[in-house]
């Protein structure tokens, strides 16, 4: 079984959850976008009402509804640490699941005609791909917002901001880097700290309980190294906020590198059939 195999393999084991997990964000989402907008056209009817307002004095005096609002929904922001926790837990999942489950399947995998680090790609591009799907999902649940809070608000109550102000807000700035730097920070890191913690992983099924002291030791390590660029810039002063968020990407680069060459040594030389 080669890698593109072993991918469709491991994607097809989580797809039934992962299809339940974008049915809910986007649920959560539609009703986010419904309730803000309602809530606040009948808080708009209601004031206006009272203060004998027209809709352009009642914009003046309390300001128009914009896809802000929206993201500040709370619904809305639990549907995205929701999806957050489900893709963290299924880091631990994807591997445990393989020991733990029926049969011990981690042993037929490891038995399998191909290189083991294979089995360890596999399973971080199908972590990937599951992020990068519902980046997409996301895209489009934003479009269906608006199109939502369009039909229920009058245009006057609305305000148009722009898809770059959209993405610049609060965590989509975070989902969605403006910038090819900023991707790489945060899908370079994302990436390097998903790696990190499967070798983690790897380091307990082969050494068990003095696995756990030295997973929690390289975790420490690989964090400290990847927050060194702040460490540095706090005792210079000398660098710029470009020549920062470069290093950053290096040292992530780096762990990464050292997360894949350890990981593949453990699945050759101390994780025995």
């Amino acid at each position: 079984m080669n890698y593109i195999k072993l991918v469709n393999f491991e994607v097809q084991r989580f797809l039934k959850l992962f299809v339940a997990l974008v049915v809910f964000v986007s649920v959560a989402q539609i009703i986010a976008a419904v309730s803000s907008s309602w809530s606040y056209n009948n808080r708009a009817e209601t004031i206006m009402f009272q203060e004998k307002l027209l809709m352009n004095d009642y914009v003046s005096k309390h300001g128009n509804y914009s896809m802000v609002n929206f993201l500040n929904e709370g619904l809305f922001q639990l549907s995205i640490a929701f999806a957050a926790a489900v893709l963290i837990i299924y880091v631990f999942f994807i591997w445990y699941r393989d020991w733990f489950g029926k049969s011990s399947f981690i042993y037929r995998l490891l038995m399998l005609p191909t290189e083991r680090r294979h089995i360890y790609f596999a399973k971080l591009t199908t972590i990937l791909l599951f992020v990068f799907v519902l980046l997409g999902v996301q895209v489009l649940l934003i479009e269906v917002a608006e199109l939502i809070v369009k039909s229920i608000l009058p245009a006057e109550l609305y305000a148009e901001q722009g898809v770059i102000f959209t993405y610049s807000y609060d965590v989509l700035a975070i989902l969605f880097p403006q910038s090819m730097l900023g991707f790489l920070l945060s899908y370079g890191i994302g990436t390097a700290l998903v790696a990190t913690l499967f070798t983690a992983i790897l380091l307990e099924r082969s050494f068990h309980l003095k696995g756990i002291i030295l997973a929690g030791i390289y975790i420490t390590l690989s964090q400290a190294f990847l927050f060194t660029p702040i460490l540095l810039q706090m005792n210079t002063n000398y660098f710029y906020m470009s020549e920062i968020l470069s290093m950053f990407v290096v040292t992530a680069l780096i762990i990464f590198v050292v997360a894949v060459f350890l990981a593949n040594y453990l699945l050759k030389r101390k994780i025995n059939v």
